[in-house]
């Protein structure tokens, strides 16, 4: 039985490591540091994180906003029903005021 595990084990794994491989790379996009405008245009923050459920759905992320050169900044958590994705930045219709009083995160 052990000869039999071990190489439909290795055929599995090398079936997993080749679909890895074949992820189309033109259509993903890092938002790590991606800005975040507010309604007027103006930047009010970026993305720290993506927050995920239980389940591994992407449903908030973590915006520093705030502050001046990372000096009384706060990260806040945005539902992503919150924010809007074009051209590689996020923009929020909410108001500087709406985002103060969102939850706050901290890692």
């Amino acid at each position: 039985m052990r000869h039999i595990t071990l190489p439909a084990l290795s055929l599995i794994l090398m079936t997993g490591a080749a679909a890895a491989q074949s992820v189309d790379m033109s259509s993903l996009y890092s938002v790590d540091d991606a800005d975040v405008l507010g309604p007027d245009g103006s930047k009010i923050g970026e993305v720290e994180e993506i927050l995920v459920d239980v389940t591994g759905i992407p449903v908030a992320a973590v915006v520093e906003a705030g502050g001046f050169l990372d000096i009384g900044d706060e990260d806040i958590v945005v539902s992503l029903d919150d924010l809007t994705f074009d051209s590689g930045n996020y923009s929020t219709l909410m108001t500087a005021e709406e985002l103060s009083e969102l939850p706050k995160w901290d890692d």
